[in-house]
């Protein structure tokens, strides 16, 4: 027996389970072939609700960020005209902070209950 791997006493055990018709497992086995596509199309559509959903959050963010830069500069452009350019680049870069700051607070308070 040089080479070979035995695990349990006899190797001749039969494959079929104790207390089992072979009819009874015959039967699962075509169940669940036959249930198989049924399974197969639910997963595709999860699937494809799924990457619509992502597809959707990042356009979503990309289009916040966009409009997020164009209201800046708007703001910014505003801004130079009646004050110098730099104290409206700090009122801008204030603003940000500021809504920074917020949001962390509020992330850090969901976060702590």
């Amino acid at each position: 027996m040089r080479g070979t791997f035995v695990v349990g006493p006899d190797r001749k055990v039969s494959r079929v389970p104790q207390g089992r018709p072979l009819g009874t497992l015959l039967t699962e086995q075509l169940l669940r072939l036959a249930a198989l596509p049924a399974m197969a199309r639910g997963l595709r559509e999860t699937a494809a609700n799924a990457a619509s959903r992502a597809g959707l959050v990042a356009a979503a963010g990309l289009a916040g960020a966009i409009a997020l830069l164009c209201l800046s500069y708007a703001g910014l452009t505003v801004l130079a005209r009646e004050i110098d350019p730099a104290a409206a680049w700090a009122i801008v870069g204030g603003l940000y902070a500021l809504a920074g700051a917020v949001l962390y607070l509020a992330a850090t308070r969901r976060r702590r209950g």
